[in-house]
Formats: structure tokens, sequence, C-alpha cells
């Protein structure tokens, strides 16, 4: 009993690990296009074709 539950507690402390590197990256690159796009007089506006007529 004691082997199982140290084998999955490896397994979720890995698994905490990989999630919250995942969200540091994000709000990381967040915070970089804040930066990026302070001082820009551009809105950014996604190109697609419009469906509704």
């Amino acid at each position: 009993m004691k082997e199982v539950l140290k084998r999955y507690g490896v397994a979720f402390a890995i698994l905490a690990v990989v999630v919250l590197m995942m969200i540091l990256g994000t709000f990381g690159v967040m915070i970089f296009e804040k930066k990026m796009f302070e001082r820009v007089d551009v809105e950014v506006k996604p190109k697609g074709e419009n469906i509704i007529q």
C-alpha cells in the first residue's frame, strides 16, 4: 500500500510541476505581449472572410 501511494504521489507531483510551468509560461507570454504593444497605436484585428451577409 505504501509503495502505491509513493508511486502515485510522485506522478501527481510531476503533473503539478508541469501544470505550474504551463501556467507560468502563459502568463509570461501575456506580459510580453502587453509590453510589446504598449506604445504602438495599432489595433490588431483578425483577418477572415465575413460569412454573415
